[in-house]
């Protein structure tokens, strides 16, 4: 993708978040008035990594139910992202939470059906705010 792409999709990201206290049904609603369908939206506590929620388009995405995103506290790094991307991805992303930087990395991804599909992920950290602690909240992008 050309700068210019990853920066439309950057925009389109900070669109669908909003204010940091917006709710997750909010967010969720405005990017499917704004994103491609398969973009998911997703919340994850940011210390831990365990997510609270993923939107149904995870589904339609990469085939796997949203449940097993938030039962399953490994889901992510075990089993969405492909384990040849998955040290750096988990990593990167650590790293730039810990520092409190919003972020957007690429990473490929295992599909429920086998296939790999290429993620582009847009990350804004939310700071504790009316009793919820630190939190991730992402948009991601299907870019191949």
């Amino acid at each position: 993708m050309s700068t210019m792409e990853l920066q439309s999709l950057e925009d389109q990201a900070e669109a669908v978040f909003g204010d940091n206290a917006d709710s997750m049904e909010t967010l969720t609603q405005r990017a499917g008035e704004l994103l491609p369908p398969d973009a998911i939206v997703w919340e994850c506590d940011a210390n831990t990594f365990v997510f609270s929620y993923v939107s149904p388009s995870a589904e339609l995405a990469l085939g796997y139910p949203t449940q097993n995103w938030i039962t399953d506290t490994t889901f992510w790094a075990k089993t969405v992202v492909h384990e040849a991307d998955a040290d750096q991805a988990v990593s990167y992303c650590a790293s730039e939470t810990a520092c409190d930087r919003d972020h957007a990395f690429e990473y490929r991804a295992r599909a429920a059906d086998g296939r790999v599909v290429r993620l582009r992920d847009v990350v804004r950290v939310v700071p504790p705010m009316d009793g919820h602690p630190k939190r991730l909240r992402g948009v991601m992008f299907v870019i191949g």
